[in-house]
């Protein structure tokens, strides 16, 4: 088990000279030398720029190398970053900022223009950040060319890696319990969350990475492609192989020619994944081979994996003598995602593995959060686990403290345990659905959708489909309305103020909605609505 009493950015000290790779992006290696020498030359420009331990950094980027380089820049002065989805909505931006107290912010290049206008007006010192500096010079001049429209409009002075710093940070944070990150989360309450993070528990699931995987990790390197909104993707496509000597392979998407490419090049050794990319994966013809053999294990998250993916996947690395078996987790952003898990010398198909050392878990009924219901027996899952979040930005954090005062998560999720201690998720209690690995939850739609005046009632369904969930809208009018032209306005109103995984696919207008008998509107009938 790795140290966790330390910053993140002190978990990579050890390696400042090592020659592994720290991060793949495309054609280019960055090793842990070249690495150190860019967070601390983007320490000291941040630093110059004024930004102090405990103020608040927002970052919007996908993960390009500038972006990790940035973070970890950051954590070396005791910054918070606090990290948003890619293709925020522009409209809550602002007002995210001003939430969550920013007084920097970080964005991409290409993303500049879009949100330069709705945050003139705030008191926010801005900087870029950019793929150029690690694209090859073809690919930079395509990237100018492609992107000429919205790079024009950049100021010289707002690029991170052309901003020339006046001071050298002597001193670095070493606090590792003080809040360091922000996430957004769907809460467990089913309303959207900031939580807070510290370094120790963004630490935590990568100091059992050689447990977890039953090997060491230095010289190997793990995906990462999920964005460092996602705690999965910051905790273990990020902080887990850095921590480790190993290397993070960049992913602005998933693409499988390049994931191929890695394997066959052994650059490549784990895959974390929902199960939506590795549905992608299988029905592909492409991803099959020898170079399986190089994958070690793939870890998958966010959603309920269906049992006939995992069997198909594991087939397939049966069929080339590969031990890179879906093996399947379980977490809360509120625990830094990972808190359960199967491993090659502990699984069981079905569940969601045994928790990581440390961490404890329950069985509970809603009255009575002392005391386990038992072997399988279905009832609500609640954490104790030392990645266990400070709280929630401006609320409350639901637990439980026992008579021992211990803190439980309750979680507000439904499964149960068997008598070997794997954890079953059944399902989540609240109205909050995943697609893609991203929260979306229909409330907020059907308070969008009745907030345009011709529209009387609003009901929001998920439809749960392995090969495409989506969500579905089901609308009343007001008398004498022309449908396509709500439709329209509809899915404007969405595509402004949603991000594009919880816009309704598609909408269903009705003269009147099925009631139950005391009036409230029937969804068992609504699903069995073609």
């Amino acid at each position: 088990m790795r140290e966790t009493n330390q910053t993140v950015y002190q978990s990579t000290i050890a390696f400042k000279n090592s020659k592994n790779t720290a991060l793949y992006f495309r054609k280019k290696k960055i090793n842990y030398i070249e690495f150190h020498k860019r967070v601390d030359h983007f320490a000291d420009v941040f630093a110059s720029c004024g930004v102090k331990k405990n103020d608040v950094v927002s970052v919007l980027s996908p993960n390009i190398p500038e972006c990790i380089i940035a973070y970890y820049a950051l954590d070396k002065i005791g910054a918070i970053s606090a990290f948003l989805h890619p293709l925020f909505p522009v409209s809550q931006l602002p007002d995210t900022l001003k939430e969550n107290g920013s007084k920097f912010f970080v964005v991409l290049d290409i993303f500049y223009k879009k949100y330069k206008k709705s945050i003139s007006d705030l008191t926010l010192q801005t900087f870029v950040i950019s793929p150029e500096e690690d694209l090859f010079p073809l690919e930079r001049l395509f990237y100018r060319i492609k992107n000429r429209d919205a790079l024009k409009e950049i100021e010289e002075e707002k690029y991170l890696y052309r901003i020339k710093s006046e001071i050298s940070l002597k001193e670095i944070n070493t606090d590792y319990l003080k809040p360091s990150v922000y996430l957004r989360s769907g809460g467990t309450t089913g309303k959207s969350k900031t939580v807070i993070l510290n370094d120790q528990q963004l630490l935590y699931p990568g100091s059992l990475a050689r447990e977890i995987v039953g090997r060491e990790l230095s010289g190997k390197a793990i995906i990462g492609v999920l964005p460092l909104f996602h705690g999965f993707g910051l905790a273990m496509g990020v902080i887990a192989p850095l921590m480790n000597d190993a290397g993070s392979c960049l992913m602005i998407k998933f693409d499988l020619d390049e994931v191929i490419k890695r394997l066959k090049k052994d650059q490549l050794n784990i895959l974390i994944a929902v199960p939506y990319l590795i549905k992608k994966i299988l029905d592909s013809n492409r991803f099959k081979g020898d170079y399986l053999k190089n994958l070690y294990a793939t870890y998958v998250g966010a959603d309920k994996t269906p049992l006939y993916i995992i069997d198909e996947y594991n087939k397939l690395m049966d069929d080339y003598s590969s031990k890179g078996y879906l093996l399947e987790g379980y977490g809360l952003t509120e625990t830094v995602t990972v808190t359960f898990v199967n491993t090659h010398s502990e699984n069981r198909v079905g569940s969601v593995g045994k928790p990581l050392k440390g961490t404890e878990f329950k069985i509970v009924s809603k009255e009575d959060m002392e005391h386990d219901l038992g072997d399988n027996v279905q009832g609500m899952i609640i954490i104790a686990s030392p990645a266990l979040c400070l709280g929630y930005l401006n609320d409350s954090l639901p637990v439980y403290i026992d008579k021992n005062n211990k803190k439980w998560l309750i979680t507000g999720d439904i499964g149960y345990h068997d008598k070997d201690g794997f954890l079953y998720f059944s399902n989540r209690k609240n109205d909050v659905y995943k697609i893609a690995g991203y929260n979306v939850f229909p409330s907020m739609i059907e308070e969008l959708a009745t907030s345009v005046e011709e529209v009387k009632f609003a009901c929001c369904l998920f439809v749960e489909d392995d090969n495409h969930p989506y969500l579905k809208l089901f609308v009343e009018l007001q008398n004498d309305v022309d449908e396509k032209a709500i439709e329209k306005r509809l899915n404007t109103l969405f595509t402004s103020k949603l991000l594009k995984y919880s816009c309704p696919e598609k909408i269903v207008f009705l003269s009147a909605f099925p009631r139950t008998d005391v009036g409230k509107i029937d969804k068992k009938k609504l699903k069995e609505m073609n």
